[in-house]
């Protein structure tokens, strides 16, 4: 234990500290440094009271034997959640995405990513004060799902996304047109707001669990959702990418450089804590996604920047 936490979840604080002080340091070389800033720290607080209201719906609960805690919420959540995005958006937009798919792109793509972290994080137990306990514990779930883990997470996590993602550039839309400084203030904090309502709205039940034609917790119905939602959102990833667009310098890759770590971390991991049940499931999404990104790596290497 250091500082009365396990030493792997305190390992896992600190790489994620680590990673969102890497993204801050990216967001400040770039223009509008405050406003991108905020765009993050805004999303994160939008995950931080979120994931308080899943305690609170007693839908999975987190170990308290943290360092750093938002309610109930280990902060490092936050910082990993603020981390994924910040590098998915970079991406997207590198690819140029055009604006309404987006948000579909960051959402799958942060979705594939939390299929390697989940199992690593809710499959890493310790006994705390006499309970067994992950980095996070469900409490309402089905036997079954992507490793033990429902359905419906990972179209949540994409949910999320996609939600504050189409904000926050409706934001950018509407900043960049007024050009008022109050506007580049104000937007992200909006953008933690529609979020906010969307995550509770029917539209969010829906995407998750296809209510009202299937009752929640329902692992076909989910499974069915998370497909779709997989299918439709790879398909126009894949179809509207462009790769003509070069990196500008090193510091651009962290676009690449993270979501292929954070893979290599939760292997890793699983490998070193002996969590046998999810190394197959991790090799596999994690080959099939850095496979991406080592092709968007050579494409956009090779080729010169468009006009366009």
């Amino acid at each position: 234990m250091i500082f009365g936490t396990p030493i792997s979840w305190f390992i896992n604080e600190m790489i994620a500290a680590i990673l969102l002080l890497v993204c801050i340091a990216h967001a400040v070389r770039r223009e509008k440094p405050i406003v991108r800033l905020l765009e993050l720290f805004c999303y994160m607080l939008t995950a931080g009271i979120f994931e308080n209201i899943g305690v609170w719906r007693n839908v999975y609960y987190y170990s308290v034997d943290r360092i750093m805690m938002f309610g109930k919420v280990p902060l490092s959540i936050l910082f990993m959640e603020g981390v994924i995005l910040y590098a998915a958006m970079l991406l997207v937009e590198h690819l140029r995405l055009p604006k309404w798919a987006m948000p579909l792109g960051v959402g799958v793509l942060a979705s594939i990513q939390d299929m390697t972290l989940d199992p690593s994080s809710v499959f890493d137990l310790h006994n705390i004060s006499g309970v067994m306990e992950g980095q996070w514990n469900w409490t309402k779930h089905y036997a079954g799902g992507f490793v033990d883990i429902p359905y419906f997470n990972f179209s949540g996590w994409m949910t999320m996304m996609v939600f504050y993602t189409a904000a926050i550039l409706i934001g950018r839309r509407i900043y960049e047109k007024k050009r008022k400084d109050w506007i580049g203030i104000a937007y992200p904090i909006a953008a933690t707001a529609a979020t906010l309502l969307l995550l509770v709205s029917p539209v969010n039940q829906f995407l998750l669990y296809a209510m009202p034609f299937a009752e929640m917790n329902n692992k076909t119905a989910e499974l069915t959702m998370l497909i779709i939602n997989f299918t439709v959102s790879i398909f126009f990833l894949l179809k509207f990418a462009r790769y003509d667009k070069p990196f500008a310098g090193k510091q651009d890759k962290i676009m690449l450089y993270i979501p292929a770590f954070l893979h290599v971390y939760a292997f890793a991991g699983s490998i070193i804590l002996g969590i046998s049940a999810a190394i197959l499931p991790i090799t596999i999404v994690a080959l099939i996604h850095c496979g991406y990104l080592f092709l968007i790596y050579r494409k956009c290497r090779r080729r010169p920047s468009s006009s366009v």
